[in-house]
């Protein structure tokens, strides 16, 4: 049913847009230069993503608010909100099949990324472009470090009628995440809104491992905390 209602918003064709959007970015930075980056030490694909993943993050974040805020913004546009308090039909079920929309939506545009990286990296090096296990590790790296954010964002714009409010709120987050104090510690650096941002080969202040598991722990507790917050979000909505 959730995914019907999808059908009638701009959500598919947002996620679309935003992921060739975001494909274009190491394209089009290789194209112009390409002379930075050919001449580096390591794989083409830790090359490329050390290039461009911080702008490509960037765009994936901002697509997950604007994809959060399109969900909820028809529930209340429409009332179905209050239409769905009245049906024998819990509330932390259209949470969660919302959550799983985004993560869907999520993954396809990382995968849609992941063939530009890999495009990029056969026409600019050519000799070295090797597909090992490292493409479908790096894909699913930024998939479960994206959970949290979409969690957050879906549990942040559920409080607030008002698509304006939500979005202000998110986007705070967003530039908090962006900011170089987050590279200087681990708490920081684990703030849902800047957990996509981190690299699998390089990660800023603890281990590929570590970033994973907060990334697990932080989901089932942003969803646990929705969970329990339904009696408080009919106070806002």
């Amino acid at each position: 049913m959730e995914w019907k209602k999808r059908k009638r918003t701009g959500f598919i064709l947002t996620f679309l847009f935003g992921a060739v959007l975001a494909a274009c970015v190491p394209v089009l930075n290789m194209a112009f230069r390409s002379e930075l980056y050919t001449g580096l030490d390591g794989s083409p694909l830790q090359i490329l993503l050390e290039g461009n993943w911080q702008m490509v993050g960037l765009l994936n974040v901002s697509l997950i608010v604007i994809g959060a805020s399109i969900l909820y913004n028809t529930e209340y546009v429409h009332q179905a909100i209050q239409k769905m308090q009245s049906l024998p039909i819990k509330e932390g079920n259209l949470f969660l099949a919302k959550f799983l929309i985004i993560s869907m939506a999520c993954l396809g545009v990382i995968v849609i990324e992941a063939i530009a990286f890999a495009f990029s990296s056969i026409y600019w090096f050519p000799s070295d472009s090797v597909f090992t296990v490292e493409w479908l590790e790096n894909i699913s790296y930024f998939f479960i470090l994206s959970l949290p954010a979409i969690a957050l964002a879906l549990m942040i714009t559920s409080f607030f009628r008002n698509i304006w409010i939500a979005l202000g709120i998110n986007v705070i987050g967003i530039f908090l995440a962006i900011t170089p104090l987050s590279d200087q510690s681990i708490i920081v650096a684990s703030f849902p809104f800047k957990l996509p941002f981190q690299l699998l080969h390089q990660p800023a202040v603890a281990g590929a491992d570590t970033f994973i598991w907060i990334a697990f722990i932080e989901t089932v507790l942003l969803l646990l905390i929705q969970r329990a917050a339904v009696n408080i979000r009919r106070i806002f909505v």
